[in-house]
């Protein structure tokens, strides 16, 4: 490191506590703007942190010109994480992540402007070419895992939601009643199978009445996925009641070939749950 790159970094370190507090009043823009409603990450003390140690790390890689593929990735994973956890969007994200990259550049020009008979102008544009490389990893990084992380939390809601749409309702000891309601896709008819025989078995129940009456209309494979769960049932010593069914339903299953013959049906709910009780 030559002189002058030891006088930056020094100039760069004496002024970390400046730029974070710069970088989160450019934040503070985001919420008076309406761009974010969460006001607390304003207050997070580890997303300050995290700027100043990213910064700091940042200027010596800079000075060194060494590789930092892999702290930007690391970085990257936290600071979503922390945006995540405040309700940042990934336009809110990248709004301030290119708030920071002004304020490094500005430090930069600043320090040049100080030292103009130190540095030389080719020196200042490498630095400055190095940190826009690196501000576009970064970026791109930030917006990978962003979609991921909403990726993630879209398949984790949708995997709650279609479980809450297996209830099966305990009526007494033995019975217990599994309402389907909404379209029945084949993803829904799976997690029906699964759910239903894994619940079923956890109730120790003897009847399962599957109430099909809130089902608008069923295609053959989501039928059959039923059936296959009338059948597992029966091997589980559990007997299945349907109820509800609708003409069309009926039509598909006949034309399936499935065959209903040794399982109970009952036009309404109340009908099967009188003659088990």
């Amino acid at each position: 490191m030559d002189k002058v790159e030891s006088m930056y970094v020094d100039y760069f370190h004496e002024r970390l506590e400046e730029i974070g507090e710069k970088w989160t009043s450019r934040l503070q823009l985001l919420v008076d703007e309406k761009e974010a409603t969460d006001t607390a990450v304003l207050q997070v003390p580890e997303l300050k942190k995290e700027i100043q140690a990213f910064c700091s790390d940042f200027v010596k890689q800079m000075i060194f010109l060494e590789s930092n593929s892999r702290d930007v990735q690391e970085w990257a994973g936290r600071i979503v994480e922390i945006f995540a956890y405040h309700t940042f969007s990934l336009q809110q994200s990248v709004a301030s992540l290119t708030y920071l990259r002004q304020i490094l550049w500005d430090v930069m020009v600043e320090f040049s402007a100080q030292e103009d008979q130190l540095i030389e102008a080719s020196q200042l544009a490498e630095w400055g070419s190095y940190m826009n490389k690196s501000f576009d990893l970064l970026l791109h990084k930030v917006t990978v895992y962003t979609n991921q992380l909403n990726q993630e939390q879209i398949e984790a809601q949708k995997t709650k939601i279609s479980e809450l749409s297996v209830p099966i309702i305990p009526v007494s000891k033995e019975i217990g009643v599994l309402p389907l309601i909404g379209t029945v896709d084949t993803y829904r008819a799976k997690l029906i199978q699964r759910k239903g025989i894994e619940q079923s078995s956890a109730l120790e129940l003897s009847y399962l009445v599957i109430d099909l009456s809130g089902v608008p209309v069923m295609d053959t494979m989501v039928a059959n996925e039923i059936f296959q769960l009338i059948k597992m049932l029966e091997l589980s010593g559990i007997e299945s009641i349907l109820t509800g069914i609708r003409p069309e339903i009926a039509q598909t299953a006949v034309q399936l070939g499935i065959d209903f013959t040794n399982v109970h049906t009952y036009a309404h709910l109340h009908q099967a749950l009188k003659a088990i009780l």
